[in-house]
């Protein structure tokens, strides 16, 4: 096996997996993944890391992946899985996470995909040994306001009748596009962008031109416009979508040349 697994054990009387693997020479570098919000499991072995940021920058990094409350290797407990799904609890998870996992004085980049593109800089903001971040498809204001902007004309009354019931029913399991109220709920603030203009350290985001799963007019604005301020890089790939099918390498490629600027500081 090409890499280790770890349970933690979290807050509620939940458990979750994190699965790492070493360089092949001693590293005080991490490379931390912060998954979508799909349950697929994810080993975090070597092929997993070349996948993201190439054979060459992968040698230099220890590389963890955080998996989600309730995701195991072989099957999925869907009613931990659910309890977890919550913005304040994916942040306290990572968290925990990281400071069981990777020693206190070790350096560690960032990546997020999705919903963990827009728990990343947040985590940021809160465990200092975070030097970079990188977010792949993720937006950067509320989902609630971002479902809202994305929806057409016929789709907006509608719509605005569900984000009011969200609102009223904060904690209700009952579901709408996918998730519950009480997680639409938990991602309704804009915490992505306060973040973002929080950090100092460097960040790169990538983005589908096609994606219609985040806001991502609002996305590019924001990130254009904290760029002016803040080390900020943005890439845009045309004809592609929320999940990079056929855009992987690029992905990976501009996430090397990234990593490799950082290392070269």
């Amino acid at each position: 096996m090409s890499y280790e697994t770890k349970v933690i054990q979290l807050k509620g009387h939940r458990t979750l997996l994190a699965c790492y693997s070493l360089a092949p020479r001693a590293s005080h570098k991490w490379v931390v993944f912060l998954p979508e919000s799909s349950s697929d499991f994810r080993r975090g072995d070597r092929q997993e890391l070349v996948g993201l940021i190439g054979a060459h920058m992968a040698k230099k990094f220890n590389f963890l992946v955080i998996n989600k409350p309730g995701v195991n290797i072989d099957e999925v407990d869907k009613k931990v899985f659910e309890k977890s799904f919550r913005q304040e609890k994916r942040i306290q998870d990572a968290l925990q996470t990281l400071k069981e996992i990777i020693p206190s004085k070790d350096k560690i980049h960032l990546i997020g995909y999705s919903e963990g593109a827009y728990n990343t800089p947040v985590v940021a903001t809160k465990d200092k040994r975070v030097i970079s971040i990188s977010m792949i498809g993720g937006g950067t204001r509320g989902w609630l306001k971002e479902e809202l902007s994305n929806a057409s004309p016929k789709e907006i009354p509608a719509y605005e009748r569900a984000i009011k019931n969200i609102l009223k029913k904060p904690t209700s399991k009952k579901k709408w596009n996918g998730f519950t109220y009480a997680t639409w709920y938990s991602y309704r603030s804009d915490n992505t962008l306060r973040a973002l203009k929080e950090l100092k350290i460097p960040a790169v985001a990538i983005l589908g031109a096609r994606d219609k799963v985040i806001d991502l007019k609002s996305a590019i604005v924001d990130l254009v416009l904290v760029s002016e301020r803040k080390p900020i890089q943005v890439h845009i790939f045309g004809d592609c979508g929320h999940h990079f099918t056929k855009h992987w390498k690029p992905v990976s490629r501009v996430l090397g040349r990234f990593l490799s600027e950082q290392e070269r500081k």
